[in-house]
């Protein structure tokens, strides 16, 4: 697949729930998204029920290259090697290229399945979708991507304390509930990777 055709439409998976649109917004500063040029990240987290077809959006953003960056700056020294490292032994990258080779341009055959554990998206009860977007469209250069709730609280232990009280600030600031209330709601965890 060409650059120029890592470009593709937004699928619906990757709106905002309470909108059913494309998120407009930067979550951080407010800066519009929509504009072509304009590089920003999706990320929502989603619970499913077993023996029903519905979901519930536990949460959802949009965030702006960057805020996003600021963010992962953020992040301590230990806690970003700590990531790296996991992803590198963790993500069979092959397959992965495999996938999108096999599926050029289709956005849905990269969330299918979790990114780590290959565990197909129907076998989660909680997992996390992300995406990178250029305006009005979805970048297919190395999002998006699904991540399973299990896979989450394994990333999770790898956080400094350092790190965490900032994805805790981030939580709380943009989000909703304070760390305390978000410890016993289901799906609370922010990871921006």
């Amino acid at each position: 697949m060409s650059v120029t055709n890592r470009l593709v439409d937004i699928p619906k998976e990757f709106y905002s729930y309470s909108s059913g649109l494309p998120f407009e917004r930067c979550i951080e500063c407010d800066r519009y998204l929509l504009e072509g040029g304009t590089e920003y990240f999706i990320e929502k987290a989603i619970k499913q029920y077993d023996g029903f077809s519905a979901k519930e959006v536990i949460f959802e953003y949009a965030i702006c290259a960057n805020c996003a960056d600021t963010i992962r700056k953020a992040i301590s020294r230990k806690s970003m090697a700590s990531i790296e490292r996991y992803f590198l032994e963790n993500v069979d990258f092959s397959k992965r290229m495999q996938i999108m080779s096999s599926n050029p341009g289709d956005a849905l055959a990269l969330i299918n399945n979790c990114l780590v554990s290959q565990v197909p998206i129907s076998e989660v009860t909680e997992y996390q979708i992300f995406a990178q977007c250029n305006g009005n469209s979805l970048n297919l250069s190395q999002m998006p991507y699904m991540v399973s709730g299990q896979t989450l609280e394994q990333i999770q232990h790898l956080l400094s304390s350092e790190t965490r009280d900032e994805f805790n600030d981030f939580m709380q600031r943009n989000l909703g509930p304070s760390p305390e209330l978000a410890e016993v709601l289901p799906g609370s965890k922010v990871v921006i990777i």
